[in-house]
């Protein structure tokens, strides 16, 4: 995978499928702190941390476990 950024926002770029992802800052975000060993809860610690400790760390799990999903959904994901 290519991880980019592409103006105001982030893109991947599958090479086998040829598909092209656009993200937003918070997914990109997310796909940073990926690292296929960190659980979801740790994730959106290090997403919390990024954010500076802003929004509610509840409102950001709930907002990884939709990124980890529609991640899983695009195939970027196992």
């Amino acid at each position: 995978m290519v991880f980019r950024p592409l103006a105001d926002e982030w893109v991947i770029l599958d090479p086998v499928s040829r598909e092209l992802h656009v993200l937003n800052l918070s997914a990109a975000v997310l796909w940073e702190e990926i690292d296929g060993v960190r659980t979801p809860e740790e994730l959106a610690t290090a997403v919390w941390d990024a954010y500076e400790r802003t929004p509610e760390l509840e409102r950001v799990r709930a907002e990884v476990t939709v990124g980890l999903d529609d991640f899983r959904r695009r195939g970027l994901l196992t």
